[in-house]
Parts: C-alpha cells; structure tokens; sequence
C-alpha cells in the first residue's frame, strides 16, 4: 500500500507491483465508490491474520483529488450508495468524472457493469425535442469481452486485476515460437529465444557501446 500510495517511483509501476503482491498471498481488492478512499488501504479480511490490500481512487487516470474526496465525504455523511442514482445525487460530480469512474468500472458495488454504468454516466441529449420513449425498456448493451476487460483495466488503472493483455496473445504467439518467461529457467542453455511482453523499462548505460537492455512482462512473469 506505502509503495502504490509514492507513485510515480520511476522503477516498477503498480501493475507489476501488484502482480509481485498476489503472487505473495496478498489479496488485492479493486478500487470501488463504497470501498476506496483517496489512497490505498488495508482491510480485514475476516479469515486470517493478514489483512487485503484495497486499491485507492488515486488508481484511476484522470481523477482529481477533490472528486475523490467528495465521495468519501457523502459516505461518511450517511450509509454506503445504494444505487447510482442515489451516487451522483449525494456526491453532485459532473458527468465527465462519472465518466471516469464508470470506465474504470468503480460501480461494481452498485450492480453496474462498466458499460452499463458509462452509459448512465453519459450527458443528456442537447437536443430539446428530444423525447426517449417511456413505453419500450431500453436493449441490453452487449457484455465486453475479457480482452475489452482488462485492456480497458490498463487505460484506466494502470493494472488489471482480471488477467494480462499477453495472455490473449498466447495462442498466436505460440505459432511463433515465443515462449513464456517462466521456462526461461529450466529452457536449454546456448539456445536462441523469442519472448515477448509489455516493457516494464529500458536501460542503456553509457558504457553499454549503444546496446538497450529492456525487461519485458508478460502473464508468467518477466524476462530481462
């Protein structure tokens, strides 16, 4: 929580972070309107001595902290948000931060999905003669893939909780002959490589004759 709450740390970013968390046992919560306060906390967990790493609104790309600290006042003021009606009436935020916490999909809470919450979050029709028909209930928006998921999860947050862009890569990039970072260890020695991954940092050293080391990531682990 110390080390997402002192970003930017110029080294390893939050998904990677959290990443190293999970796979040391911690349990990490996504951000969430009746959950999450302006940092990143803990909570207890009720089964065991340690407690969950809950994920802050400082998480979310865009957010001011004045809008983050609005909504922990009006839930402070009275009981947790029932509904997101209920959310933009007693936090009085525009529709462009409503925007922002839908895309991030911080209603989950409220039973609203990511696309179905953007949409509420949406501004009226400026046309005045507009009139949306009262009798016909209005169609599904069609469910978002888990690749749409987690590449939305990293436009907003930074990170995913619901897996690895690379992941959804694996099947083409076996075709390829890439192989995941986690058999590098046991791969044979002397023997030429492909890996592939998000790049976590590039380094190139003034004695290092032009050469850039890089460490990629991808749904494994990480490979310098």
């Amino acid at each position: 929580a110390a080390l997402l709450n002192s970003q930017p740390l110029g080294f390893y970013a939050p998904a990677q972070l959290v990443a190293d968390a999970r796979a040391h046992g911690v349990e990490v919560r996504p951000a969430d309107v009746n959950a999450s306060h302006w940092d990143c906390t803990l909570e207890e967990t009720g089964r065991r001595a340690a407690p969950a790493l809950r994920l802050g609104f400082r998480m979310v790309t865009g957010l001011a902290r004045g809008d983050a600290d609005r909504i922990t006042a009006a839930r402070e003021r009275g009981a947790a948000f029932r509904s997101f009606e209920e959310f933009t009436r007693r936090t009085g935020l525009s529709n462009a931060v409503l925007e922002k916490l839908a895309a991030a999909d911080l209603f989950r809470s409220l039973a609203r999905n990511r696309r179905e919450a953007y949409w509420e979050a949406l501004p009226p029709p400026p046309d005045p003669h507009f009139t949306p028909p009262d009798s016909e209930a209005p169609p599904p928006l069609p469910v978002m893939s888990a690749l749409d998921e987690v590449t939305t999860d990293y436009h907003t947050l930074g990170l995913s909780l619901e897996g690895h862009p690379l992941q959804f890569l694996r099947p083409w990039l076996a075709t390829r002959r890439v192989i995941p970072c986690s058999r590098l260890a046991t791969h044979d020695a002397d023997r030429k490589v492909r890996v592939a991954g998000l790049v976590l940092l590039r380094q190139r050293p003034g004695t290092a004759s032009g050469i850039t080391f890089m460490t990629l990531e991808d749904e494994t682990g990480q490979a310098n």
